[in-house]
């Protein structure tokens, strides 16, 4: 029998998902610090409450929050560390564009309208979001955040725990390292090799 589908965090990534889910997956609730009014499904607890070796066995998850207003990944990284022992599928919405040649992480999540091209990797819980494209054979982390309209294009290569803000593009064959936040609209035109915020035209 499937599992049942608990979605970990109650904002607006998982409102948005709920509406790309698709049978036969079964959302059963979702999990956060409280009750959101936002939501249409059942609340299951926060993490202390919900994490046990009982809902490992019923259950599957995706990690739907993202982060606070600074944009930085860490707190979602140790959520994802936290549900370790979970099993997650990789979701694609149905009018996204991916590539049968394209590889797409557990839990990893590719939003309406978003493209992903030949050859590109996409890491284990990443999110490209409404309508960004990822370019042929790129490379993107573990736990990445593709804002809406993003465009990484071809061969770049995007760290783990990095935030691409919406309307960002990132140069052909670009290499950014981890943990490293790249503003919204921000144009990256050489490597980033330390971590930190980046905004601007260049990037900077």
């Amino acid at each position: 029998m499937a599992k049942k589908l608990a979605l970990i965090g109650g904002g607006g990534h998982a409102l948005s998902l709920l509406d790309i889910l698709q049978p036969p997956l079964m959302v059963a609730g979702y999990v956060d610090f409280g009750i959101s009014p936002k939501m249409p499904i059942p609340f299951l607890g926060n993490d202390s409450e919900f994490i046990s070796p009982n809902t490992r066995d019923e259950f599957d998850i995706l990690i739907t929050m993202v982060s606070g207003p600074d944009c930085n990944l860490d707190t979602r990284a140790k959520v994802i560390e936290c549900y370790s022992g979970y099993t997650s599928p990789s979701i694609i919405a149905p009018t996204a564009i991916v590539s049968s040649s394209s590889h797409i992480g557990v839990g990893a999540i590719v939003f309406h309208r978003a493209v992903v091209n030949t050859g590109s990797d996409i890491g284990c819980h990443s999110i490209i979001n409404t309508g960004a494209i990822i370019e042929h054979e790129c490379r993107i982390g573990n736990n990445v955040f593709i804002g809406p309209g993003a465009i990484v294009c071809g061969g770049a290569i995007i760290g783990d725990n990095t935030y691409i803000g919406a309307g960002a593009i990132i140069k052909p064959g670009a290499h950014i390292c981890h943990s490293t936040i790249i503003g919204a609209g921000a144009v990256v035109i050489q490597d980033i090799s330390i971590p930190g915020t980046y905004k601007g035209v260049p990037a900077k």
